[in-house]
């Protein structure tokens, strides 16, 4: 895959984990600001980065694309108990 593809697919995997992030925050902030949220959210974001840094710098970077995606699993899954 191109490096394009990679920086346009991290940007966007970026954006949808703060999204989401935040929405877990404020919803469930009843008794002030949901802790689980947020550290769930700031581990996604560390791993996603470290994921986006060795696409950028390893030779073989479609293995840390795969590694990305699996990363992508916790974000999922929460959706799909909604539908």
């Amino acid at each position: 895959m191109s490096k394009t593809f990679t920086h346009i697919f991290n940007s966007i995997l970026g954006i949808l984990i703060l999204i989401e992030g935040g929405v877990y925050i404020f919803i469930n902030n009843k008794d002030g600001l949901h802790l689980q949220s947020i550290i769930v959210t700031v581990l996604l974001l560390l791993a996603w980065a470290w994921s986006y840094w060795k696409q950028l710098t390893s030779e073989n970077y479609n293995r840390w694309l795969i590694v990305t995606i699996i990363i992508m699993i916790p974000m999922i899954l929460p959706w799909l108990f909604f539908i």
